[in-house]
């Protein structure tokens, strides 16, 4: 999948139904960086032909196959915009992330005619490929777009009027296309239809993909009408009320230029409305009205039926595991399904991946960082025919500039002054046979990346200081949390590089896009209270799981493990409490419980009975009491009183009880 974020709320609802003006040629600046692109990037020649690559039977038969079920549970659609196809006279395309037409209808005489020229099943759309196209700029852009006539790169294409849109996943990357093409003759208004036309239909994809990953969620449809039964405006909400994820028309509808403007906060915060309203209307629709860019805005909202989450959450918390939803074909128990966890999006990715491990196709991963990348690439190691051999890790950021060489490739006996004698192994020679797995690879300098790439060419290494080749069998797996086509337009990474690298992009979600938080803090609670040595199962209360799924997690999965094992540390018995959390998690509900308390002449309940219980003892002295039974830890006084820290902590300012400083948190 597609590692560039799809979150194009705010492209698509600028330019989805936009309609150049006629002599516009060039101007759109989506064709004008496609052209740019083209010229500066792909070092396609202007003016000229450009080659169609035609896949093999077998080739686009594999192509089809992580499609295929998205085609089946999609037929009634396909046939809607194959009838609109057939009356005027438009050959449709879906294709993969890749550009590749996996499937095809032209059932006209026009579509005919235009399947001899090129537009059908089985061909390259690739924008790297045959330069700007409906198809290939879509992707490349995240966005509807149409590109008509001189407005493609190729010269042979410029007959050609395309519109394409792109194929979103729940997790907002895309992992397709559905083009629309016809001869350009006449003027190019006509060819908005043919936008809204595949906008609407992919806009139809995403709802029937949406629905079926969050099938172990509630999910909330929204229309216009209460008697609109099928809608494209979406949102999953988990067990405590978060949003997990939505669909663009809903973004559209809200106005949200992105994603995670809505995702991760509390569904009633958003919404203004209760799961309570929404249930007590059975399969019916709540009218509701809300705010939306400052004006009134009436909707109709449902709960959509889900049996699987009605049973579900009748079970205890810790019961809350889903079966996985991965393809038969795929076991369930294998290292990259484990990794995956119960997040739909990483339960495709391993799915795909398992097919390719083997088959020598480079693999990226790209996710921000603590997501788990080196976890996702051990699995990948673990899960292919190289299990037995070395798994080697260079973290490009870690190291020196001066020494990554000499890590990569080893040096010979008395190369360096100060080296071994004997001279030292490479972690390309140590991985021979096995994985070598580079983590930010896009901070490997500029200079190092070209010897990378001639390496991964040759399968060879000349170790420094060194004159004989050494050969080797190499699986190199690189990772990053940056941006590498970003980069490769800045000159700061080499493209071949990139190519070479990139040939299958795995994307992992940060913690607050994953729908499985509440199964990912378990099992990293677990492994912490393992390796801790905890004789007793620990579990969470559900006001700190819901304070914990609810945080925005910008370290993510490393930062949740710091979290962790600061509550382990401060829990008194089996239980991790809301004051066993540390502060980073608490920035709103903290910053609400402080207002109210603030705006409050009473002291705390727990505090005035404080008081009471010791006779004639003032707030001061009941304070100083408390604080010397528990040492003077804020921690545990405050979780012994009833109240925030950092309630306590302005107490202990008011009064000058003791400087900021000699207290402990601990």
């Amino acid at each position: 999948m597609s590692s560039k974020s799809a979150d194009r709320s705010d492209t698509k609802s600028f330019h989805r139904m936009k309609t150049p003006k006629s002599g516009d040629t060039l101007t759109d600046r989506y064709i004008e960086s496609s052209w740019e692109r083209c010229r500066d990037r792909y070092k396609i020649s202007e003016h000229v032909d450009v080659e169609l690559v035609a896949l093999t039977d077998s080739e686009i038969k594999e192509h089809q196959g992580p499609l295929e079920k998205l085609l089946n549970d999609s037929v009634e659609v396909f046939d809607k915009i194959r009838t609109l196809s057939k009356h005027s006279g438009y050959t449709v395309l879906i294709t993969n992330e890749e550009g590749v037409a996996v499937k095809s209808f032209a059932e006209s005489s026009v579509g005919h005619d235009l399947v001899a020229k090129g537009l059908r099943q089985g061909t390259l759309w690739s924008e790297s490929i045959v330069g700007t196209n409906g198809v290939g700029t879509c992707l490349t852009e995240c966005s509807p777009v149409t590109v008509y006539a001189e407005e493609h790169y190729g010269s042979n294409l410029q007959g050609f009027s395309c519109s394409a849109a792109p194929l979103i996943s729940p997790d907002g990357t895309p992992f397709g296309a559905i083009d629309a093409s016809t001869f350009a003759t006449g003027n190019r208004l006509g060819q908005a239809l043919a936008l809204n036309m595949v906008c609407e239909t992919a806009d139809e994809i995403e709802a029937i993909v949406f629905k079926d990953a969050y099938v172990n969620q509630r999910v909330i449809s929204f229309s216009v009408s209460p008697v609109v039964s099928i809608t494209k405006a979406l949102v999953a909400v988990n067990e405590s009320g978060t949003i997990v994820a939505a669909t663009t028309p809903i973004l559209l509808t809200l106005g949200c230029r992105d994603r995670y403007e809505i995702v991760g906060k509390k569904f009633q915060d958003i919404f203004d409305l209760s799961f309570e309203q929404l249930e007590s209307a059975g399969s019916g629709a709540v009218e509701h009205y809300m705010q939306v860019m400052g004006k009134p805005y009436k909707f109709h909202a449902s709960l959509l039926q889900n049996t699987a989450y009605s049973v579900q959450k009748s079970q205890p918390r810790i019961a809350t595991s889903r079966p996985l939803t991965v393809e038969s074909s795929v076991p369930t128990d294998t290292p990259l399904v484990l990794a995956a966890g119960k997040e739909p999006a990483l339960l495709r990715q391993a799915t795909r991946c398992q097919k390719i491990v083997n088959k020598g196709i480079s693999i990226l991963l790209q996710g921000e960082t603590g997501t788990g990348k080196e976890v996702w690439a051990r699995a990948l190691h673990q899960s292919s025919n190289r299990a037995d051999k070395p798994f080697i890790t260079l973290n490009c950021a870690a190291i020196p500039e001066s020494l990554i060489e000499s890590e990569l490739f080893g040096y010979g006996a008395g190369t360096f002054t100060g080296g071994l004698k004997t001279g030292k192994v490479g972690k390309i020679q140590a991985s021979d046979g096995g994985t070598l797995f580079l983590d930010e690879i896009g901070d490997m300098p500029l200079e190092l990346q070209a010897s990378l790439l001639r390496v991964l060419a040759e399968s060879e290494i000349i170790p420094l200081g060194e004159h004989e080749p050494v050969p080797v069998s190499l699986n190199v797996i690189c990772a990053t949390h940056r941006d590498l086509k970003e980069y490769v337009a800045r000159g700061e990474f080499r493209e071949d590089l990139y190519y070479r690298i990139g040939g299958f992009q795995v994307s992992l979600p940060s913690l607050r896009q994953r729908s499985d938080q509440q199964v990912i803090i378990d099992k990293v609670l677990s492994g912490l209270c393992l390796d801790e040595g905890e004789a007793e199962t620990v579990d969470i209360d559900q006001k700190a799981m819901d304070i914990l799924t609810a945080y925005s997690w910008p370290g993510n999965i490393r930062q949740l493990k710091n979290v962790l094992q600061y509550a382990l540390c401060m829990k008194e018995g089996d239980i991790i409490c809301v004051e066993d959390l540390p502060d980073e998690v608490f920035s709103n509900e903290e910053r609400l419980l402080n207002e109210q308390e603030l705006n409050s002449n009473t002291p705390p309940l727990r505090v005035l009975s404080i008081s009471s219980e010791s006779g004639n003892l003032s707030e001061k002295e009941a304070l100083e009491n408390i604080l010397e039974q528990h040492r003077w830890v804020v921690t545990r006084a405050a979780k012994a009183m009833g109240v925030s820290r950092s309630t306590l902590h302005r107490k202990i300012k008011k009064y000058g009880l003791l400087s900021e400083d000699q207290l402990s948190d601990h």
